[in-house]
Protein backbone atom coordinates (compact mmCIF):
# COMPACT_ATOMS: atom_id res chain seq x y z
CA UNK A 1 0.00 0.00 0.00
CA UNK A 2 3.20 2.49 0.69
CA UNK A 3 4.25 1.89 -2.61
CA UNK A 4 1.12 3.02 -4.01
CA UNK A 5 0.79 6.06 -2.58
CA UNK A 6 3.29 8.22 -4.48
CA UNK A 7 1.79 6.61 -7.68
CA UNK A 8 -2.15 7.70 -6.76
CA UNK A 9 -0.63 11.49 -6.10
CA UNK A 10 0.81 11.81 -9.25
CA UNK A 11 -1.89 10.37 -11.00
CA UNK A 12 -4.39 13.07 -9.23
CA UNK A 13 -1.92 15.99 -10.14
CA UNK A 14 -1.92 15.19 -13.82
CA UNK A 15 -5.43 14.75 -13.69
CA UNK A 16 -5.71 18.12 -12.39
CA UNK A 17 -3.45 19.37 -14.98
CA UNK A 18 -5.64 17.70 -17.70
CA UNK A 19 -9.11 19.27 -16.09
CA UNK A 20 -8.34 23.10 -15.19
CA UNK A 21 -11.22 24.32 -13.26
CA UNK A 22 -13.48 27.01 -15.21
CA UNK A 23 -12.70 30.75 -14.09
CA UNK A 24 -15.55 32.31 -12.42
CA UNK A 25 -14.46 35.91 -14.23
CA UNK A 26 -15.33 34.58 -17.32
CA UNK A 27 -18.69 33.73 -16.36
CA UNK A 28 -19.49 37.23 -15.44
CA UNK A 29 -17.61 38.57 -18.56
CA UNK A 30 -20.90 39.71 -20.27
CA UNK A 31 -22.12 41.53 -16.68
CA UNK A 32 -19.32 44.28 -17.46
CA UNK A 33 -19.86 47.54 -18.52
CA UNK A 34 -17.91 50.01 -20.28
CA UNK A 35 -16.61 53.35 -18.25
CA UNK A 36 -15.73 56.62 -20.30
CA UNK A 37 -13.01 58.83 -19.28
CA UNK A 38 -13.47 62.05 -18.66
CA UNK A 39 -10.70 63.56 -20.65
CA UNK A 40 -12.08 67.51 -18.95
CA UNK A 41 -11.44 66.03 -15.65
CA UNK A 42 -7.67 64.75 -16.51
CA UNK A 43 -7.04 68.55 -17.64
CA UNK A 44 -8.27 69.81 -13.63
CA UNK A 45 -6.38 67.26 -12.02
CA UNK A 46 -3.32 67.59 -13.66
CA UNK A 47 -3.54 71.95 -12.82
CA UNK A 48 -4.62 71.14 -9.41
CA UNK A 49 -1.52 72.14 -7.22
CA UNK A 50 -2.08 69.03 -5.08
CA UNK A 51 -1.26 66.61 -7.85
CA UNK A 52 1.73 69.13 -9.16
CA UNK A 53 4.61 66.83 -8.33
CA UNK A 54 7.02 68.40 -10.58
CA UNK A 55 10.43 70.79 -9.82
CA UNK A 56 9.02 74.25 -10.89
CA UNK A 57 11.93 76.70 -10.95
CA UNK A 58 11.21 79.83 -8.67
CA UNK A 59 12.47 83.57 -9.70
CA UNK A 60 15.09 84.73 -6.87
CA UNK A 61 16.23 87.58 -5.95
CA UNK A 62 19.61 89.35 -7.07
CA UNK A 63 21.16 88.82 -3.22
CA UNK A 64 19.95 84.88 -2.81
CA UNK A 65 21.36 84.61 -6.13
CA UNK A 66 24.58 86.20 -5.08
CA UNK A 67 24.69 84.08 -2.02
CA UNK A 68 24.66 80.78 -3.83
CA UNK A 69 27.40 81.90 -6.17
CA UNK A 70 29.19 82.88 -3.05
CA UNK A 71 28.51 79.42 -1.17
CA UNK A 72 29.12 77.39 -4.61
CA UNK A 73 32.83 79.04 -5.19
CA UNK A 74 33.29 78.54 -1.73
CA UNK A 75 32.51 75.10 -1.83
CA UNK A 76 34.52 74.28 -4.96
CA UNK A 77 37.44 76.32 -3.58
CA UNK A 78 36.72 73.79 -0.43
CA UNK A 79 37.49 70.96 -2.62
CA UNK A 80 40.58 72.08 -4.29
CA UNK A 81 42.36 72.58 -1.58
CA UNK A 82 41.45 69.67 0.67
CA UNK A 83 40.13 67.00 -1.91
CA UNK A 84 37.74 64.52 -0.49
CA UNK A 85 38.05 64.58 3.23
CA UNK A 86 36.60 61.91 5.87
CA UNK A 87 33.25 63.58 7.05
CA UNK A 88 32.99 63.84 11.12
CA UNK A 89 36.36 64.19 11.23
CA UNK A 90 39.19 67.26 11.90
CA UNK A 91 38.92 68.41 8.56
CA UNK A 92 35.27 68.80 8.24
CA UNK A 93 35.38 70.51 11.73
CA UNK A 94 38.26 72.82 10.11
CA UNK A 95 35.71 73.34 7.24
CA UNK A 96 32.99 74.30 8.96
CA UNK A 97 34.65 77.13 11.26
CA UNK A 98 36.63 78.78 8.18
CA UNK A 99 34.45 80.79 6.95
CA UNK A 100 34.08 82.63 10.66
CA UNK A 101 38.10 82.92 10.65
CA UNK A 102 37.83 84.25 7.50
CA UNK A 103 35.07 86.91 8.76
CA UNK A 104 37.41 87.60 11.92
CA UNK A 105 40.35 88.00 9.58
CA UNK A 106 38.26 90.63 7.57
CA UNK A 107 37.55 92.87 10.38
CA UNK A 108 40.63 92.48 12.24
CA UNK A 109 42.50 93.95 8.47
CA UNK A 110 39.86 97.05 8.34
CA UNK A 111 40.33 97.87 12.32
CA UNK A 112 43.86 97.86 11.64
CA UNK A 113 43.43 100.09 7.83
CA UNK A 114 41.43 102.61 9.78
CA UNK A 115 43.87 102.91 12.61
CA UNK A 116 46.87 103.02 10.19
CA UNK A 117 44.83 105.64 7.81
CA UNK A 118 43.39 107.24 11.35
CA UNK A 119 46.74 107.84 13.71
CA UNK A 120 44.54 110.29 16.07
CA UNK A 121 42.82 107.28 16.99
CA UNK A 122 45.22 104.92 17.77
CA UNK A 123 46.03 104.39 21.72
CA UNK A 124 48.99 106.34 23.29
CA UNK A 125 52.08 104.34 24.25
CA UNK A 126 52.13 102.93 27.42
CA UNK A 127 53.07 106.30 30.01
CA UNK A 128 53.08 108.92 27.08
CA UNK A 129 50.14 111.65 26.08
CA UNK A 130 48.58 110.47 23.07
CA UNK A 131 49.55 112.87 20.07
CA UNK A 132 47.48 115.52 18.97
CA UNK A 133 46.86 115.64 15.25
CA UNK A 134 45.84 119.04 13.57
CA UNK A 135 45.16 120.02 10.16
CA UNK A 136 46.77 122.79 8.39
CA UNK A 137 44.13 125.35 9.14
CA UNK A 138 44.49 124.42 13.36
CA UNK A 139 48.31 124.67 13.18
CA UNK A 140 48.82 127.73 11.35
CA UNK A 141 46.71 129.14 14.16
CA UNK A 142 47.99 127.14 17.07
CA UNK A 143 51.73 127.66 16.13
CA UNK A 144 52.85 129.27 13.42
CA UNK A 145 54.26 132.64 13.81
CA UNK A 146 51.46 134.23 11.14
CA UNK A 147 53.12 137.68 10.97
CA UNK A 148 55.81 136.04 8.71
CA UNK A 149 53.77 133.82 6.67
CA UNK A 150 52.54 137.08 5.41
CA UNK A 151 55.25 139.10 5.18
CA UNK A 152 57.26 135.74 2.96
CA UNK A 153 53.50 135.57 0.48
CA UNK A 154 53.56 139.12 -0.10
CA UNK A 155 57.26 139.16 -0.92
CA UNK A 156 57.06 136.34 -3.21
CA UNK A 157 53.84 137.94 -4.76
CA UNK A 158 51.48 134.91 -3.90
CA UNK A 159 48.52 137.77 -2.73
CA UNK A 160 45.82 134.57 -2.31
CA UNK A 161 48.42 133.23 0.19
CA UNK A 162 48.76 136.32 2.23
CA UNK A 163 44.97 136.75 2.67
CA UNK A 164 44.22 133.46 3.42
CA UNK A 165 46.84 133.91 6.32
CA UNK A 166 45.39 137.57 6.85
CA UNK A 167 41.90 135.41 7.63
CA UNK A 168 43.58 132.93 9.89
CA UNK A 169 45.21 135.92 11.82
CA UNK A 170 41.97 136.78 12.10
CA UNK A 171 40.14 134.02 13.45
CA UNK A 172 43.13 133.58 15.84
CA UNK A 173 42.82 137.13 17.60
CA UNK A 174 38.99 136.89 18.26
CA UNK A 175 39.17 133.46 20.11
CA UNK A 176 42.16 135.09 22.02
CA UNK A 177 39.61 137.94 22.64
CA UNK A 178 36.60 135.42 23.68
CA UNK A 179 34.64 136.64 20.68
CA UNK A 180 34.86 133.34 19.06
CA UNK A 181 35.62 129.57 20.15
CA UNK A 182 37.91 128.97 17.48
CA UNK A 183 37.26 124.85 16.33
CA UNK A 184 38.70 123.31 13.04
CA UNK A 185 35.04 121.82 12.26
CA UNK A 186 33.07 125.05 12.36
CA UNK A 187 31.90 127.22 9.51
CA UNK A 188 32.95 130.96 8.76
CA UNK A 189 28.84 131.24 9.30
CA UNK A 190 29.42 129.55 12.23
CA UNK A 191 32.29 132.47 13.53
CA UNK A 192 29.51 134.36 12.16
CA UNK A 193 26.72 133.95 14.52
CA UNK A 194 29.04 133.88 17.64
CA UNK A 195 29.82 137.45 16.81
CA UNK A 196 27.83 139.78 19.12
CA UNK A 197 28.73 143.02 17.98
CA UNK A 198 26.74 144.27 14.59
CA UNK A 199 29.99 146.39 13.53
CA UNK A 200 32.32 143.56 13.91
CA UNK A 201 29.79 141.06 12.39
CA UNK A 202 29.71 143.70 8.88
CA UNK A 203 33.54 143.79 8.77
CA UNK A 204 33.95 140.17 9.50
CA UNK A 205 30.90 139.70 6.99
CA UNK A 206 33.36 141.56 4.10
CA UNK A 207 37.05 139.85 5.23
CA UNK A 208 34.98 136.30 4.78
CA UNK A 209 34.19 137.47 1.50
CA UNK A 210 37.39 138.55 0.12
CA UNK A 211 38.90 135.81 1.53
CA UNK A 212 36.38 133.31 -0.03
CA UNK A 213 36.43 134.62 -3.50
CA UNK A 214 39.91 135.39 -3.87
CA UNK A 215 41.06 131.66 -2.24
CA UNK A 216 38.28 129.10 -2.71
CA UNK A 217 37.32 131.38 -5.85
CA UNK A 218 40.78 131.35 -7.26
CA UNK A 219 40.54 134.71 -8.57
CA UNK A 220 43.88 136.47 -9.07
CA UNK A 221 44.82 139.10 -6.64
CA UNK A 222 46.51 141.92 -8.21
CA UNK A 223 48.99 144.13 -6.12
CA UNK A 224 46.21 147.09 -6.01
CA UNK A 225 43.28 144.55 -5.36
CA UNK A 226 45.25 143.42 -2.45
CA UNK A 227 46.18 146.62 -0.81
CA UNK A 228 42.30 147.15 -0.37
CA UNK A 229 41.94 143.86 0.79
CA UNK A 230 44.63 144.66 3.43
CA UNK A 231 43.12 147.43 4.35
CA UNK A 232 40.26 145.84 5.46
CA UNK A 233 41.87 143.26 6.93
CA UNK A 234 43.58 145.93 8.93
CA UNK A 235 40.15 147.50 10.06
CA UNK A 236 39.11 144.63 11.33
CA UNK A 237 42.04 144.18 13.52
CA UNK A 238 42.19 147.63 14.83
CA UNK A 239 38.39 147.13 15.64
CA UNK A 240 39.81 143.96 18.09
CA UNK A 241 42.18 145.35 19.45
CA UNK A 242 40.62 148.47 20.41
CA UNK A 243 37.58 147.29 21.44
CA UNK A 244 35.54 149.58 19.21
CA UNK A 245 33.13 147.61 17.71
CA UNK A 246 30.94 147.45 20.68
Amino acid sequence: MKRLFPVLVLLLFFFGMAFPQQDSMAENRDSYQKVEFDKNLLEDWKNHKDFGYLERETSTGWWTQFKGWITRKFNAFVDWLFGNYEPGGIMEIFISILPYLLLLMVLFFVAWLFVKLNPAYAAAPSGKEAKVFFSEEEKIIKSEDISKLISKAISEGNYRLAIRYYYLDMLRKMDQQGIIDYSFDKTNQDYYAEIKSENLQHQFKRITRIYEYSWYGEFPVSPENFKLAESAFMKAEEMIKTRTYA
